[in-house]
C-alpha cells in the first residue's frame, strides 16, 4: 500500500488523537502493527511561537516511522511557516487538520471550520504544499453542516494535496449518529489521490466493510484503539490474511496496561506519568472485573510504585487469571 508516495506495510493508520497518541502509546501501536503513525493534532500558531509544550508534540523517533505531524490552523501564511519548522524534524508527511469539531479549535476558525470556506481550505493547502517538499495529505470531515466531502477534496488534490483522510460526519455530528461509508466511497471515485477511511469502525470486521464498501486504500482506527491497541493487529489479521480476531486475556490487557505505564515513566517521570496514565489506564480496565473499584483506587494514588503495585495485585486475583 501506499499512500502519499510511502509505503505502507499494514492498512492501518492510528488517529490523532489529542491527549492520547502521544509518542510512548504511539510506540505500543507500532508494536501492535500500525502502518501510520500520526503525532498528536498540533497548533501552527504555537510552533511558530515555538511553545515549548507544542514542540513536544510534535517529536518522534525513527522507530515510529512511517509517521506524519497533524497541523491545525486557519491562516495559509501562519501553517506554511509551521510546516516549514516542522519539515526540520524530516517526518514522512505532513498532514493538514481540516476536521477537528471540537469548540476550542473550530472557535480560531480552524479544523471542521475551514470546511465553510472552501476558497480558504485551497489557499491553506497550496501554501503549505509550496513550504516543504515533504507530501501533505488532509484530513477532512464531510463538512460543517452539510455534506461537501467530494468539493473539498477536488480543491485539495488541485492544491497538490497527496492523500486524503475523510471521517464521514459534518461538525454539527460531532461523534454522534451514525458515519455515513458511501461519502468516502463518492470521495474515492472523485479523486485519483489514494484515500484513508474513518469513522466507527471498533472492531476487524467493520474495518474490512469499510475497505470492501468504499474501495479505500486504508482505515484510520480512533478512538477505538484507546486502551485496545490490538484492534491494530486483529485488522491487519483480517484483512490482509482472513484471520479472525481474537480477543486478549484480562492478564494481557494489564501486562500491556503495566508496560504502557512503566514506559510513561521513563518517558515523563513518574509523578507526571502517574497523572496522564490515569485515563489510559481505565480505558485498558473497562469492561473488567470491579473495573470501578480499581479506578477509583489508582485515581486516588499520586505514587507510581503505589499504582503498578495496585495493578499487579489486581492481576493477581482468580477471576482476572481465569481465561477470557
Amino acid at each position: 500500500m501506499f499512500f502519499a508516495g510511502i509505503d505502507i506495510q499494514t492498512p492501518t493508520a492510528l488517529a490523532p488523537l489529542a491527549g492520547w497518541t502521544d509518542q510512548v502509546f504511539r510506540l505500543i501501536c507500532k508494536d501492535f502493527g500500525a502502518g501510520l503513525l500520526f503525532t498528536e493534532m498540533t497548533s501552527a500558531d504555537g510552533l511558530v511561537r515555538e511553545q515549548v509544550k507544542t514542540l513536544e508534540y510534535v517529536r518522534f523517533s525513527d522507530k515510529e516511522r512511517p509517521i506524519g505531524v497533524q497541523l491545525f490552523g486557519a491562516e495559509p501564511d501562519i501553517l506554511a511557516e509551521a510546516a516549514r519548522r516542522v519539515a526540520r524534524y524530516e517526518p514522512d508527511l505532513i498532514d493538514l487538520n481540516f476536521g477537528c469539531p471540537a469548540k476550542k479549535v473550530v472557535k480560531r476558525g480552524a479544523g471542521s471550520a475551514l470546511l465553510k470556506n472552501m476558497q480558504l481550505t485551497g489557499q491553506v493547502a497550496k501554501a503549505v504544499v509550496a513550504a516543504t517538499e515533504i507530501p501533505v495529505t488532509a484530513k477532512i470531515r464531510s463538512g460543517w453542516d452539510k455534506n461537501v466531502a467530494v468539493d473539498v477534496s477536488r480543491i485539495l488534490e488541485d492544491a497538490g494535496i497527496a492523500g486524503l483522510i475523510v471521517h464521514p460526519r459534518t461538525q454539527k455530528m460531532l461523534f454522534n449518529g451514525q458515519a455515513d461509508w458511501e461519502i468516502i466511497a463518492d470521495v474515492k471515485n472523485a479523486v485519483s489521490i489514494p484515500v484513508i477511511g474513518n469513522g466507527d469502525i471498533k472492531t476487524a470486521f467493520d474495518a474490512k466493510q469499510m475497505m470492501e464498501q468504499t474501495g479505500c486504500d486504508m482505515v484510520m482506527v480512533g478512538r477505538a484503539v484507546c486502551g485496545n491497541p490490538w484492534i491494530l493487529s486483529q485488522i491487519n489479521d483480517y484483512v490482509q490474511f482472513g484471520i479472525k480476531p481474537q480477543e486478549p486475556s484480562s492478564v494481557e490487557r494489564l501486562q500491556v496496561c503495566t508496560r504502557h505505564f512503566q514506559a510513561a515513566i521513563e518517558k515523563y517521570g513518574a509523578q507526571r506519568a502517574t497523572h496522564l496514565m490515569r485515563k489510559q489506564i481505565a480505558a485498558y480496565i473497562k469492561g473488567m472485573p470491579k473495573a470501578t473499584e480499581l479506578r477509583r483506587n489508582i485515581f486516588s494514588l499520586d505514587d507510581a510504585g503505589q499504582v503498578l503495585d495496585t495493578l499487579q495485585n489486581y492481576m493477581l486475583q482468580p477471576e482476572i487469571m481465569l481465561p477470557s
